[in-house]
């Protein structure tokens, strides 16, 4: 005699629970992880929109630029060497991997990238070989954060792990929804018409 409501043979109730298990499982390991993505993703849209380097994007695009390929760039040579000089002063002999001229700029500047154990991005006014900005060189820590960077090639490894588990969520959590809206058609929520029949 059959017991009241065992009306799902065994063998599809042991794939329901193991898909269900898998993923909750899935989850709770990887709760920690989704938690850290989505709050430093956030950080770095709010830094985006918000943020220093997007004000001085919006400020440079109402600028005009001096410069054009039909004219020549009437750059005086001394500025350059007076930025170097200025830098040497404060920093030493470093080497120097690359170096940016800002033209569209309200203090147009020489922007050095400075290589060493700590590497620098330094602004230098064009004009009088002031220093307008000093800051560390290379990614963001958040967004190192963000893509597990920050604890180096296992960080990039886990990150690829959580960038997996979250496709896996969807899938399996699409699955678990195929088959419990397949079975609630046969009961009480196949009664329901319109949208509402899919959020029974």
């Amino acid at each position: 005699m059959t017991e009241t409501g065992n009306d799902v043979p065994p063998s599809t109730k042991r794939t329901r629970l193991t898909s269900r298990q898998f993923h909750r499982w899935l989850g709770i390991g990887a709760a920690v992880l989704f938690i850290l993505v989505s709050v430093t993703g956030v950080a770095l849209q709010y830094q985006q929109i918000f943020g220093s380097e997007e004000a001085a994007k919006e400020a440079a695009a109402l600028i005009v630029s001096p410069l054009s390929l039909a004219k020549p760039t009437g750059l005086d040579p001394a500025a350059l060497d007076r930025a170097r000089t200025t830098l040497l002063a404060r920093y030493g002999n470093r080497s120097v991997t690359g170096v940016d001229w800002q033209i569209k700029a309200s203090n147009p500047s020489f922007v050095f990238h400075l290589d060493g154990s700590d590497p620098r991005k330094v602004a230098v006014s064009v004009a009088n070989g002031v220093i307008l900005s000093d800051e560390p060189d290379g990614e963001d820590w958040l967004l190192r954060l963000h893509s597990g960077e920050i604890i180096g090639d296992g960080g990039k490894f886990l990150g690829l792990l959580w960038g997996l588990g979250l496709v896996a969520m969807t899938l399996t959590g699409v699955w678990i929804y195929v088959k419990m809206y397949r079975a609630r058609q046969k009961g009480s929520a196949s009664q329901l018409t319109g949208w509402r029949r899919y959020f029974w």
